[in-house]
């Protein structure tokens, strides 16, 4: 699946002659789809501190939730593991959601209650830098009836990553990306809306560093994991978290889950 047939390259030209125009996003659609089925094709920019923007859209009516899409830019995008991804090289990269999710994400309830509500069973991402310090990013999904994507898909995709990074930021770079004009610019990070809502219902307020290992908990990561994440000892992460569950009265991550999902 490595070589391009002649019919790829004349769909390979298109997207490349619609850089920057709204004919982009089909004709770069139609490249891959031609190639391997998919359920969703989204092409998303992730700003620094900010909520994701969609740009643009491709899903199976009949499979995807309607709210879904919805729910994820209002409200669950800090559980995407494409969203929380910080170790991207500058000329960004292709990755399965396996291979940068935390170590819990598919035992976290998030995974449980959200992600498979959608009817998804695999996912891959372009991720590429921007100069504004931006990230685009581009998803594509199976569906469960459809099953994972293959073998030789993923290794046809990685193969021409570069190709179609490039082609990405050269999308970005011709101005189709617009200005964020978001309302929820100033919404707090997901540990400060924790800490917010335990000051409002808990006598014993919780600190920053057990609101950022709550919101680590939340997004999937074990203890080993979050202590990684924050450079402190496994150990500390642990007394942390003992304190972090006595504190709001609880004894696991659903019931974790339970308390806070109503922020997402």
């Amino acid at each position: 699946m490595r070589d391009l047939s002649t019919n790829d390259i004349a769909r390979l030209r298109k997207a490349m002659a619609s850089v920057g125009t709204d004919a982009f996003f089909q004709a770069f659609r139609n490249l891959l789809r031609a190639r391997m089925p998919f359920g969703t094709f989204l092409l998303m920019r992730f700003d620094p501190a900010k909520p994701p923007v969609l740009l643009d859209s491709w899903f199976r009516i009949r499979e995807l939730p309607a709210q879904a899409l919805r729910e994820y830019v209002d409200t669950t995008y800090p559980f995407d593991p494409f969203f929380q991804y910080r170790d991207l090289p500058p000329e960004g990269g292709f990755y399965r959601i396996n291979e940068i999710a935390p170590d819990r994400f598919f035992s976290s309830e998030y995974y449980l209650q959200y992600y498979r509500a959608t009817g998804l069973c695999d996912e891959v991402g372009l991720l590429a830098p921007l100069p504004s310090g931006a990230v685009a990013h581009l998803s594509i999904s199976r569906f469960e009836k459809a099953g994972p994507f293959k073998r030789r898909e993923i290794r046809c995709l990685r193969h021409h990553a570069p190709l179609l990074l490039e082609l990405l930021k050269q999308h970005c770079a011709a101005g189709a990306l617009p200005e964020v004009t978001a309302p929820h610019s100033g919404l707090p990070s997901l540990p400060d809306a924790i800490r917010a809502h335990a000051r409002e219902t808990r006598d014993r307020p919780l600190t920053q560093r057990e609101g950022q290992i709550a919101a680590l908990v939340l997004q999937g990561h074990s203890n080993g994991s979050a202590a990684l994440s924050l450079g402190i000892a496994r150990e500390t992460c642990k007394v942390h978290r003992r304190n972090l569950y006595r504190k709001l009265a609880i004894s696991s991550q659903r019931e974790l889950f339970g308390l806070l999902k109503h922020l997402l």
